[in-house]
């Protein structure tokens, strides 16, 4: 099952380590409390995801509002990891819902 997490997309990369395909997407939300969280203005974060994720990126200018789809995968010593295995472009507000 995956989840989906709406997130600004700031870039992404793809690396060829012996000709295997790693790629990565940088998301960021800005913080909400500097004291609680350590940091001040937009926190970036690496995810892994597939290679075609990357190669199916087409946002006109980043950063985008998107919908990441993720599932949850074993990470080193036992922890939790999200592999992102598709972005889709975040539903927008439409005329009537704000009505």
């Amino acid at each position: 099952m995956n989840q989906v997490l709406n997130v600004e997309l700031y870039g992404a990369s793809l690396a060829d380590v012996d000709g295997r395909q790693y790629a990565s997407l940088y998301i960021g939300q800005t913080v909400e409390d500097e004291k609680e969280e350590g940091a001040k203005g937009i926190v970036i974060m690496k995810m892994p995801c597939d290679p075609d994720v990357y190669h199916a990126l087409n946002a006109p200018k980043y950063p985008a509002p998107v919908q990441a789809h993720v599932r949850l995968k074993k990470a080193a010593g036992g922890k939790l990891g999200q592999h992102c295995v598709k972005v889709a472009p975040a539903p927008t507000q439409s005329s009537s819902a704000s009505k």
